[in-house]
């Protein structure tokens, strides 16, 4: 149990730690909001696709490709997609907080957290199988993030049929993570091998990812942002990280996903909600202040959720 405690506080905590470090530097006005905004984007197009592009590239596909279990995952995200579709209307009756709320609880902080995590777990190969899972799981969550915030969307905000696969084939081919996965597979699937410039360079690069996108991550943290629409924030949250990991973990458990791919589906459906949710949010006129508060809600509870999640997987000895 000892060792299972050990494991878990060193997988979960230095990711809060950092996550807190940016908090505080933001508050101290030690850095500005200007070095965190251009952070996140420098996080996003160059150092944590950079990381992908590398993981992929030095990964086995016979040991990390499997269609069964990537069919698990889309399987996953679809469901936690449909269900809250099906439900959350009855008991949300404002269409700009049904979009916010439904996509609080199905897309998940994959690329962030979910390869800082990764890493902490099981090292190279954490990362590399959640590579194999990303393209996937991306274009899945920015496909459903246009679909259901544009059928809440007010009037003059609703996409025609051409602007919603306009919008839908954007998003997807111009998104710098599947497009380094993508750049990346020729590596995988042939003897190439990067030159020793390149994988250096790639390398410090991809060393910025995690820090960065995790200092980021705290600064966006204000007490006035948990003010107001508490309680539907809260079931959300709840949902996000508490309800969908076990509804999805423990299927995968009873299908005998091990290891890392037991640990890839908890990492999938236990994270906290995307940030790009409340961008999108902003973006297409639903409610953003709720989802900014998924966000934070979320991402504080993960601070337990993850840690018991791990702790209990690693003491049952399935990762």
């Amino acid at each position: 149990m000892f060792d299972s405690l050990i494991f878990s506080v060193n997988t979960v905590f230095p990711i809060f730690i950092i996550v807190i470090l940016g908090a505080v530097l933001k508050r101290c006005n030690f850095l500005s909001d200007k070095f965190f905004s251009e952070s996140e984007r420098f996080v996003f197009k160059v150092a944590l696709p950079s990381m992908l592009f590398l993981e992929v590239s030095r990964a086995n596909p016979s040991e990390l490709f499997d269609a069964g279990f990537i069919g698990y995952c889309v399987a996953g995200i679809v469901l936690t997609f449909l269900i809250p579709c099906a439900i959350v209307p009855i008991f949300v009756k404002s269409n700009d907080k049904r979009g916010a709320f439904i996509q609080g609880v199905y897309r998940s902080n994959f690329a962030i957290l979910g390869t800082t995590l990764a890493a902490n777990m099981f090292g190279d190969e954490g990362v590399a199988q959640i590579a194999m899972v990303m393209p996937f799981a991306i274009t899945l969550f920015n496909v459903f993030a246009v679909l259901i915030l544009s059928i809440y969307a007010p009037e003059d905000k609703k996409l025609t049929k051409r602007q919603f696969f306009k919008n839908i084939i954007k998003n997807v081919v111009t998104n710098p993570l599947i497009i380094a996965v993508v750049l990346a597979l020729p590596f995988l699937l042939t003897p190439l091998e990067l030159p020793a410039l390149a994988s250096k360079s790639l390398t410090y690069l991809s060393n910025m990812s995690m820090p960065l996108a995790l200092m980021s991550l705290g600064a966006n943290f204000t007490l006035e942002s948990l003010r107001g629409r508490w309680s539907l924030a809260l079931a959300a949250s709840t949902l996000k990280t508490v309800i969908v990991p076990l509804c999805t973990v423990l299927p995968a458990i009873a299908l005998g996903y091990r290891g890392v791919q037991l640990g890839t589906v908890f990492i999938l459906f236990g994270g906290p909600a995307a940030v790009s949710s409340y961008i999108m949010a902003k973006n297409m006129d639903s409610d953003y202040e709720l989802a900014g508060q998924i966000l934070l809600f979320t991402t504080l509870m993960c601070v337990v959720t993850i840690f018991a999640g791990v702790f209990v997987l690693r003491l049952s000895g399935l990762i």
